[in-house]
């Protein structure tokens, strides 16, 4: 369960991310910065290692959405989802993410979509795993949206799909201040569906900001519902520069 928004900028982009979960599950890590092959690479990790967003110092930015199809409810879980982009965040581009993801075993897999941004190419990419295949789709260097929801990711894309819209008419949209205004948002109303999500049982229990440049990544990060961050304070700050190498 996730919201996921890109936003191309002169020299870079900006993707940021709720994600959304049960409650009693462990908190998260937040992000460090750990040597993946030859660069380095920025993500917050739970306790076995998994991370659902990640970025490197090559100008690439992976993220990880659940998918709720059919299949999730009677695939048996073997592996976590989470353990992919670790194995994928080290490669230098593109084809190399392509080619690693082909090579994969995604049994034991529940479905998911994988999210990828490439500064160098300007391409954004996405792999959808529905229990049987991999599909690849592409997509233009626009600003763009991403939402699942463990209730039902057609009401998530239909309801939070209607507030990005409304707030794209804003006058500074796009900017990072913005951004994080919408990550906070619970337009219609706060609950499972609003983009900062609200249940009982389950929420947003985070907020992860990556911001590009010519020369370097800024990762932030918030532990906890961004909307209980209105200041847009950030204890959590890492900082990549795209000319060192690991």
């Amino acid at each position: 369960m996730c919201t996921l928004s890109f936003v191309p900028t002169k020299d870079g982009y900006y993707a940021v991310m709720n994600r959304d979960e049960r409650l009693t599950r462990s908190a998260a890590l937040p992000p460090s910065t750990f040597r993946a092959g030859d660069l380095l690479a920025v993500y917050p990790f739970e306790e076995g290692g998994g991370t659902w967003i990640a970025c490197n110092q090559q100008g690439i930015t992976l993220a990880l959405l659940n998918w709720n199809l059919p299949a999730s409810q009677t695939l048996n879980k073997q592996q976590s989802r989470g353990t992919l982009i670790p194995q994928l965040i080290g490669k230098l581009n593109l084809d190399e993410v392509s080619r690693t993801l082909g090579q994969l075993s995604f049994d034991g897999l529940l479905p998911f979509r994988i999210v990828g941004v490439f500064q160098d190419h300007q391409q954004i990419s996405e792999w959808r795993w529905d229990g049987i295949s991999l599909a690849v789709l592409s997509f233009p260097w626009k600003l763009r949206h991403w939402f699942s929801s463990g209730t039902s990711d057609e009401m998530a894309e239909r309801i939070r799909g209607e507030a990005c819209r409304v707030a794209w008419l804003e006058p500074h949209a796009g900017s990072l201040p913005w951004l994080r205004a919408l990550h906070s948002s619970h337009g219609p109303a706060a609950g499972p569906f609003s983009v900062c999500a609200h249940r009982s049982d389950a929420g947003t229990v985070s907020y992860s900001e990556i911001a590009f440049d010519a020369s370097s990544a800024t990762f932030r990060y918030v532990d906890g519902p961004p909307c209980c961050n209105p200041a847009g304070t950030f204890a959590n700050h890492n900082r990549l520069d795209r000319a060192a190498r690991a």
